[in-house]
């Protein structure tokens, strides 16, 4: 039978792995809001060709994380209030589509893994480590999106939250987010007694005090 072109899956993978690598220097804070983007330089850092770059740049452009000016300089995209107004009810809205989803299967090592995590968030913010507090919300929020068992859904929430992800450590530091850790004890608290009314609230509620943290001047 016909094989493929072995030479084109090649640079498909090399594309994937330019993405893959520039889309984590611009969420980590390797590459800063408005620094350029240049492929040749990139391509000599990643130590491949100009082509998977170039194609990477692009797909970083449609996600919103690059630019191209009208000199047709490329640079890494800004940071905006109005992302977060945008992207913060989605996610929202879908976390708390997934906890509906997940509460049947939310067993006591589902909400052991989700105690933990918010031990691990408060001792974060205790600490003042921005990273670490991110990675352990992140983690106790994926508890149970990923107990939804919807794979679409899943999917959809992890694209969402890497450009969540760039927005939270651009505003980190504006407001306390202790009430954080209290959000999340009470909603694990419910979820336990099974009050699915009084769990959605508490994670509309947490996702509210999240946006508020980012822009504490809007009341």
């Amino acid at each position: 039978m016909p094989l493929p072109d072995t030479s084109a899956v090649a640079r498909v993978s090399l594309r994937d792995e330019a993405y893959t690598r520039l889309r984590d220097w611009i969420l980590d804070g390797t590459l800063a809001p408005g620094e350029p983007l240049r492929d040749e330089a990139l391509a000599d850092a990643m130590g491949m060709s100009r082509t998977p770059v170039r194609e990477a740049l692009q797909r970083l452009e449609d996600d919103g994380l690059a630019m191209t000016a009208a000199n047709r300089r490329t640079f890494v995209s800004a940071v905006t209030l109005h992302q977060a107004r945008e992207i913060y009810p989605i996610v929202a809205t879908l976390e708390e589509l997934a906890l509906d989803l997940a509460t049947p299967r939310l067993d006591a090592d589902a909400l052991g893994q989700m105690r933990e995590a918010n031990r691990e968030l408060e001792a974060a913010l205790s600490a003042g480590d921005a990273a670490a507090a991110l990675a352990a919300d992140a983690t106790f929020h994926g508890v149970f999106v990923a107990r939804s068992d919807n794979h679409e859904l899943v999917s959809t929430l992890a694209e969402l939250k890497y450009k969540m992800r760039r927005i939270d450590r651009a505003f980190w530091g504006r407001s306390d987010r202790s009430l954080s850790v209290v959000d999340h004890a009470q909603l694990v608290a419910a979820i336990d007694r099974g009050d699915r009314s009084s769990s959605r609230r508490v994670l509309r509620r947490n996702w509210e005090r999240g946006l508020h943290w980012l822009n504490p001047e809007v009341k």
